[in-house]
């Protein structure tokens, strides 16, 4: 069984759960963040969905202001 290569123009989504594993935090904190717009997702249905690399970048510390 071969599978089709992932067309670019989709991003890869992400569970709110998937999103809590990354950060490190609760399932409740990364829908709080995103409640109050400090973590960008959207709501499909009665779940929250993410960009995983938006997920990903806002695990890495911001860098020093220069």
């Amino acid at each position: 069984m071969s599978t089709e290569p992932r067309d670019p123009r989709i991003p890869d989504l992400i569970s709110l759960q998937e999103a809590a594993d990354i950060l490190g935090i609760s399932k409740q904190a990364v829908h709080k963040r995103a409640e109050r717009g400090q973590l960008l997702g959207a709501r499909a249905g009665n779940a929250w969905v993410f960009r995983r690399a938006l997920v990903e970048a806002a695990r890495q510390p911001a860098p020093a202001d220069q």
